[in-house]
């Protein structure tokens, strides 16, 4: 384990480079300055700040980092007054970031950024990822309004495909049985209308013709 923390320490070294200027208190991070404002117990170390530095810090207004076991941590601060950022991210709660988080008497330093610029958060880069569209298949349904549509075509055509099969019958088929004859429909029939009830509405009655009736006898 120590190997590779070593290991991603020296890469992460390689990945910075810091510089310094006229004076120790000028420092270029990546060729951007900054400005070395207090070194509590000598705790700025450029090797550390190299291995554990990050893009993401450019856009504050001050770095802090202080010392734990022998671990860099660096915090990230704007200047008092920044509209929509709260006060504990602004330099005036460094104090209460120095008790409260920072072990007691703790080497620290603060370094001023002197062109802060905004970042991307990496989170956001994930987020603005377009996202696959699902495929649609031929014979599936995803619910949506093409595929509603579609359906709604598909099953109207079966429909009158179905109708051109329905063979135009009679509503009603009326049948009598002769005996050992087969079944025949009723042609000839005497239909009867009548009335009944306030809405007048029609029964129809449905005679059928004597069988025992002969040709040109009524």
């Amino acid at each position: 384990m120590k190997e590779l923390a070593d290991a991603q320490f020296i890469e992460r070294q390689a990945s910075t480079a810091i510089t310094t200027g006229d004076t120790p208190e000028d420092i270029f991070i990546n060729e951007r300055p900054y400005r070395l404002l207090k070194n509590y117990r000598e705790a700025y170390d450029q090797q550390k700040m190299a291995a554990r530095f990050s893009d993401f810090l450019e856009k504050y207004d001050f770095i802090v980092g202080d010392i734990a076991a022998d671990q860099l941590r660096l915090q990230g601060f704007y200047k008092d007054g920044t509209k929509g950022i709260a006060r504990s991210q602004q330099m005036s709660s460094l104090q209460d970031f120095l008790y409260e988080e920072a072990n007691f008497g703790a080497p620290y330093f603060v370094l001023e950024n002197l062109e802060p610029h905004e970042v991307v958060d990496p989170a956001d880069k994930e987020n603005a990822k377009p996202k696959r569209r699902r495929r649609q298949h031929r014979n599936g349904n995803n619910g949506g309004p093409k595929a509603k549509r579609g359906n709604k075509q598909h099953n109207h055509g079966n429909q009158h495909r179905d109708n051109k099969k329905h063979k135009n019958t009679p509503a009603t088929k009326e049948k009598v049985n002769s005996g050992n004859h087969p079944e025949k429909h009723v042609a000839n029939r005497s239909n009867s209308v009548a009335t009944s009830g306030s809405k007048k509405r029609r029964h129809f009655q449905v005679r059928e013709r004597s069988k025992n009736k002969t040709k040109g006898k009524e």
